[in-house]
């Protein structure tokens, strides 16, 4: 770090700096973190935060260990932040202790970086809840048209189009478990901050992500929002269609259909005997078919589009297709060697759900099922349609 950088990390804490004695408390480090993303004064200058110090200054030391460092730098980019922060670690010794300061960047065109789901600022020097003006003000830095599109709002759509029930299911347990109760926003505010819905000039809309989501029925709005599922009997397309599905519903909904329907389509296959043993092996390994579903519902294109995301299941292969080529810089290098993110909001309610576990790593996590189970090398084609085979296991 610069001397001016070392200064304004030991600073008294204000709006772009902040200390902390202790790692352990995880969620306090992830709320600071996502204040000083956050950026509130607009300052586009980086915020410290500093662990080790005690609110005086004076230096009570840290586990700078290779594995403390790692895993804070784990934290920071689990998928309980999103988007995650750009941010740099770095050990600095002080009064004979080591200190952590975490260097965190601003957005050049910011979105709103939350924690479970919550906005946090800084306001002098303190860390709180995001209020709907502190929201209204993060929103104003980037228009509606330069927002990904899952975040734009549907104005075709209303409040009415989601499931309410389950929205305020999920809003009364978050009230009930929430240490600020008297404070907690109120359901459209919740909503608003939640990223489902968005205010306009005559009302309320739910967003894209809000419908794919939780809407009763996206397919009013966005009529590509299916999975068409065909079984094919034969090896190519011109082959008897003996089976077809579509899939359609909010999300989660279909890639619990998905996976339940590609599970009853794989068959076991002898392999190798093994002594005097024959044991069988399946023909594709499941958790890959998985995560592949998984990719089409997160990372399809759903913008000026109605083409529907379409698995093709034949006798030697499983072909995966959706609208839309590589998106940034997941468009770089080998298919998967880098993330990014078409539908981060998308994204970040499926992890909030349940149904995404780890970011960033499920082509990798594919290809390592199909060299265990035997199959061949995943197959991959873009030309505005993405389209993934995989083969039969030999």
């Amino acid at each position: 770090m610069t001397p001016d950088e070392l200064r304004d990390a030991f600073a008294e804490e204000g709006e772009r700096a902040e200390r902390k004695e202790s790692d352990r408390d995880a969620d306090e480090i992830l709320r600071a973190a996502c204040a000083l993303a956050n950026d509130l004064q607009q300052s586009g200058r980086p915020g410290y935060l500093v662990l080790g110090l005690d609110k005086k200054g004076r230096t009570v030391g840290v586990d700078a260990s290779d594995e403390g460092v790692q895993r804070l730098v784990n934290r920071l980019t689990s998928t309980k932040i999103l988007p995650t922060p750009s941010f740099s670690v770095e050990v600095v010794p002080s009064q004979g202790l080591s200190v952590i300061v975490v260097r965190v960047q601003p957005y050049p065109v910011p979105p709103i970086v939350k924690v479970d789901g919550v906005a946090w600022v800084r306001v002098g020097n303190t860390t709180r809840r995001a209020t709907d003006a502190d929201l209204a003000r993060l929103s104003e830095r980037r228009p509606v048209h330069t927002l990904p599109y899952d975040l734009r709002p549907l104005g075709a759509a209303s409040r009415d189009d989601l499931n309410l029930e389950l929205l305020r299911n999920r809003f009364s347990a978050e009230k009930e478990v929430d240490p600020e109760r008297d404070t907690f926003p109120s359901f459209e505010a919740w909503l608003s901050q939640r990223d489902v819905l968005r205010q306009l000039a005559d009302g309320w809309a739910p967003t894209a992500a809000g419908l794919l989501v939780y809407g009763l029925d996206p397919r009013r709005c966005l009529p590509g929002a299916i999975v068409e599922l065909a079984r094919y009997a034969g090896l190519d397309f011109d082959a008897p269609i003996s089976s077809r599905k579509t899939i359609s519903g909010p999300l989660g909904d279909q890639l619990q259909t998905l996976w339940t329907q590609l599970q009853a389509h794989v068959s076991e296959v002898p392999g190798p005997q093994v002594g005097i043993r024959s044991p069988y092996y399946p023909e594709y390994p499941l958790e890959g078919l998985k995560e592949l579903a998984r990719n089409l519902v997160q990372h399809r294109l759903y913008e000026g589009t109605n083409a529907p995301s379409r698995i093709a299941w034949m006798d030697d292969r499983v072909v995966f297709t959706n609208p839309g080529s590589r998106f940034g810089l997941a468009s770089e290098g080998e298919f998967g060697e880098h993330s990014d993110y078409r539908n981060p909001t998308v994204t970040r309610f499926l992890v909030e759900l349940g149904y995404v576990e780890r970011l960033g790593r499920g082509i990798r996590r594919v290809r390592v099922e199909l060299e265990r189970n035997g199959n061949p090398p995943l197959e991959v084609e873009t030309d505005g349609y993405t389209t993934v085979t995989v083969r039969r296991r030999a």
